[in-house]
């Protein structure tokens, strides 16, 4: 099915039950280990159903990621026009990214498993969106130098800084967790696991590390 095609019926009530079932499919068994059959019957619809309003394996897991990378960058166009400074855009792009991972919490382990496949099962169209999201990011630091607030820095460095730390902090949780534990520490460590713990600090340090001074 063409792309405009899929597009038109996402609000129908069965292409979001499959998008959702192939998220989670895909998330745990990975795209080789997927199987169509599994997303239709976590589904409740029809294999062939899929295949007609979809398509092949291949185009279902495009649509997913392909899916919510749209909602990342409308979500993120919304969060920055409330922004003035390219400091709170800056905080605004950090923070709406984490939203999403944080509302497709599976989706964080689709991005690991395709950053360790070399970016495999992509698709023009998917890395279309994702150079949508870093050329919002450009335009941030770039307003950043003219004003003074940030030393030049290469535009996919920061977004691929932002979306490392987000997703292997989450990940990575429980080891921190027991890590902490062994270190003795007199005081309990927050608990991160949660975005709203991790966005400040991820913020801090990417915006200290883009200063000027920061850079002398």
């Amino acid at each position: 099915m063409a792309e405009a095609g899929i597009r038109a019926h996402k609000k129908d009530q069965s292409v979001r039950k499959i998008l959702n079932a192939a998220l989670l499919v895909f998330s745990t068994q990975g795209y080789n280990g997927a199987r169509v059959d599994a997303i239709a019957r976590k589904a409740g619809v029809n294999k062939a159903m899929i295949y007609y309003r979809i398509g092949n394996k291949l185009a279902l897991y495009q649509t997913v990621i392909h899916d919510i990378y749209q909602d990342r960058a409308a979500q993120l166009r919304r969060e920055i026009q409330s922004s003035t400074t390219p400091e709170e855009k800056l905080k605004a792009y950090i923070a709406s990214v984490a939203a999403i991972m944080d509302a497709h919490p599976h989706f964080t382990r689709i991005m690991i498993r395709e950053m360790v496949s070399g970016w495999a099962n992509f698709g023009p169209a998917i890395f279309e969106e994702v150079s949508v999201t870093v050329k919002i990011v450009q335009a941030i630091l770039d307003e950043g130098v003219e004003k003074g607030v940030f030393v030049k820095t290469d535009p996919p460095a920061v977004h691929t800084m932002v979306i490392g730390s987000l997703i292997l902090n989450h990940l990575t949780q429980p080891v921190k967790n027991q890590i902490m534990a062994a270190l003795g520490t007199s005081e309990t460590p927050p608990d991160i696991s949660g975005f709203n713990q991790l966005v400040p600090q991820v913020q801090r340090l990417v915006i200290a590390a883009l200063r000027p001074e920061a850079d002398s």
